[in-house]
C-alpha cells in the first residue's frame, strides 16, 4: 500500500474509520474518504487531517489507487456510483478488513474471535497490554472510554484486534495467538449452515502465523465450556500449534460440560473458580501451566455483571498471561474495567420526568446483544445483580434472516424479563421480503407459559417512536430497563435521557 491513494467509502463507520486513521499514519499512504452524511466521526477524521467529502460521487475517485469499502456495501447498494465507477475503471476494490490485515504485517497479532463477547474481551486485553507498558496497536468493535475511540495507535510489537467471522473477514488476519470464545451458528444471511460456519473458524486457525520469531509460540486459546469450540479442537488434531483451554468452574458450566459427555475429558489450563454472581461479580483463578498464576488465591472483582463477563475476563487474562503481562497488572486492569460503549453500558441511574410524572431510581442500560444467547445471558446477569428490581427488556431484532433462523430461540430469550417490548426489525444490509414480522415473534412469545399467565408481558413496540411512547406508559419507579440490539435502538435511550431531571444522579 505504500505510495498509494486509498479512498474509504463510508468512512464514518466505526471499524472503517479506525483503519483509515491507522493507514494514514502507517507511512506515505494518502487517505481520503466520504460518507452519506456528516457525523461526529467524520468531523474527528477531518480534524485528524483526513479529507472527508459528504455524499457519494464518481468524482471522488480521481487519482485513487484503491477503493476501500465495508463488506455490506455491495449487498446493500450494488449500484453505488463510486462502486460502479471503480469497477468500470479497473480500480482495485478491497474491504477495510483486508487493509487491516496489511497493517498487521510485522506485528505479533493477538486476535479475539467467537460469536459472543469479542468486543469486551478485546478491550480488556488491549488495556492489559497498555497498562503493562507494551504500547500495542488495537482495533476493537466498540468504543473504549479510556481510548475515546474503538482503536489505539501504538508503536509496540503487539497488535490486538477483534476478529469477526462475517464475510470471512477474519481470514485476512494471521494472528500469533488466537482466541475462539464460542461457536454457535450465526450470520445466516452469509453462511448457508453450521458446517460452513465451523469450517470458517478452522480456516482462520490454519491461517495463523506459524513462522515468525516471537517469544510466544503459535497458540490457540479455546473456551472449554463451548461445545462448538470443542468441535473445532477435534478438527485440528493435525495442527502444529499449542492449544490452551480456559474454563469456568460453576454449576451452570459444569452442567453444560456434562450434557455433552465430556466431564473429566477436558483439561482446562486456566480455570475460574469460587464464582460469585449474586449482588457482585467475582472469581478466583488457577492454572495448570508451568509458573502458575501467582494471584490464584485473590478474589477478582468485576464491575460488569454476569457469568459471560467472567468468561470475557478469563479469555483476556489467559492471553495476557501467555505474553508475559504480570498478574498484578492483569488484576488491576480487570477490576478498573468499566466496559465499552453499548456493552452493558449504564447510561443513567436516578430520576426521569415522563408524562409530567417524576419516576425515581430508574436504571437505564444500553446493550449490543442481538443474538438470542447473548440476550438471555444479559438478562440473567441483570436478574442476579438486581434481583429486587422489575426488569423491562426492550429489543430491536437485527435483520430478517437472523430473526427467522433463530425464531424458536428468541421465544425463550426473554424469560428473565417482567416485560419484553420488541420493536420492528432493523434491516441492516437486508431488504424486507416478508420473511418474518415482529408481530409473529411477539404473538408466539405471549403464548409461552412465562408470558401467558398475566404476571409478565410480551408487547409489540412497533417503530422506535411508538416503542418510546409504549415504554413511557409502562415505566414506574425502581425499574431497570435494558435496551438491546445492534441497530439504531440506542436512540430510544437517547430520547429517554432528554427527560433526566435535576433531582436524579448525573448520566453515567
Amino acid at each position: 500500500m505504500k505510495k498509494s491513494h486509498l479512498h474509504f467509502m463510508g468512512i464514518g463507520g466505526q471499524g472503517i474509520s479506525a483503519v483509515a486513521q491507522m493507514a494514514a499514519i502507517a507511512g506515505d499512504t494518502m487517505v481520503t474518504g466520504c460518507d452519506r452524511q456528516a457525523s461526529a466521526t467524520t468531523r474527528a477524521l477531518e480534524k485528524a487531517g483526513i479529507p472527508v467529502q459528504i455524499g457519494h460521487s464518481a468524482d471522488h475517485l480521481a487519482d485513487v489507487d484503491m477503493l476501500v469499502i465495508s463488506p455490506a456495501v455491495p449487498a446493500l447498494d450494488p449500484h453505488n456510483p463510486e462502486l460502479v465507477a471503480a469497477q468500470q475503471r479497473g480500480i482495485r476494490i478491497i474491504t477495510w478488513q483486508e487493509v487491516l490485515g496489511e497493517l498487521m504485517r510485522g506485528k505479533c497479532v493477538l486476535s479475539i474471535s467467537g460469536v459472543h463477547g469479542k468486543g469486551t474481551a478485546t478491550a480488556m486485553l488491549s488495556l492489559m497490554l497498555v497498562d503493562a507498558g507494551l504500547d500495542p496497536m488495537c482495533e476493537i468493535g466498540a468504543v473504549v472510554p479510556r481510548f475515546g475511540a474503538n482503536y489505539r495507535l501504538g508503536k509496540g510489537n503487539y497488535f490486538v484486534n477483534e476478529a469477526d467471522e462475517f464475510n470471512h473477514n477474519f481470514w485476512h488476519y494471521h494472528p500469533r495467538v488466537a482466541v475462539v470464545k464460542s461457536i454457535e451458528f450465526e450470520h445466516p444471511e452469509f453462511f448457508p449452515d453450521y458446517e460452513a460456519f465451523l469450517a470458517a473458524f478452522e480456516h482462520f486457525i490454519r491461517g495463523m502465523d506459524m513462522q515468525s520469531d516471537w517469544p510466544v509460540p503459535p497458540t490457540l486459546v479455546l473456551n472449554a465450556d463451548s461445545p462448538g469450540c470443542l468441535e473445532l479442537h477435534n478438527r485440528l488434531n493435525d495442527w502444529g500449534g499449542r492449544v490452551v483451554f480456559y474454563h469456568i468452574e460453576s454449576k451452570e458450566s459444569k452442567q453444560a460440560v456434562e450434557q455433552i459427555g465430556l466431564q473429566g475429558n477436558v483439561d482446562s489450563t486456566f480455570t475460574a473458580y469460587d464464582v460469585r454472581l449474586e449482588g457482585e461479580t467475582s472469581f478466583r483463578v488457577r492454572t495448570a501451566l508451568p509458573g502458575d498464576f501467582p494471584l490464584g488465591e485473590q478474589q477478582i472483582h468485576l464491575s460488569l455483571p454476569g457469568l459471560y463477563n467472567i468468561e470475557n475476563a478469563l479469555a483476556a487474562l489467559t492471553v495476557a498471561h501467555l505474553v508475559g503481562v504480570d498478574a498484578h497488572t492483569i488484576v488491576r486492569t480487570l477490576e478498573s474495567f468499566g466496559g465499552t460503549r453499548r456493552r452493558f453500558e449504564i447510561r443513567h441511574q436516578g430520576s426521569l420526568l415522563l408524562n409530567g410524572q417524576e419516576l425515581t431510581d430508574l436504571l437505564l442500560v444500553d446493550d449490543y446483544a442481538h443474538h438470542p444467547t447473548a440476550i438471555a445471558a444479559t438478562l440473567e446477569a441483570v436478574r442476579k445483580r438486581y434481583p429486587e428490581r422489575r426488569l423491562i427488556a426492550v429489543y430491536q431484532p437485527h435483520m430478517y434472516s437472523r430473526t427467522k433462523t433463530f425464531f424458536e430461540q428468541f421465544l425463550h430469550a426473554f424469560d428473565e424479563a417482567d416485560k419484553a417490548i420488541v420493536t420492528d426489525i432493523f434491516p441492516a444490509r437486508e431488504q424486507n421480503t416478508g420473511l418474518v414480522h415482529t408481530r409473529e415473534l411477539v404473538e408466539a412469545m405471549a403464548q409461552r407459559p412465562h408470558f401467558s399467565q398475566g404476571r409478565t408481558q410480551a408487547l409489540y413496540g412497533g417503530t422506535l417512536q411508538e416503542t418510546i411512547n409504549l415504554l413511557q406508559q409502562k415505566l414506574r419507579s425502581g425499574d431497570i430497563v435494558v435496551i438491546m440490539g445492534a441497530g439504531d435502538i440506542y436512540t430510544v435511550t437517547e430520547k429517554l435521557l432528554q427527560h433526566v431531571t435535576l433531582t436524579g444522579k448525573e448520566t453515567l
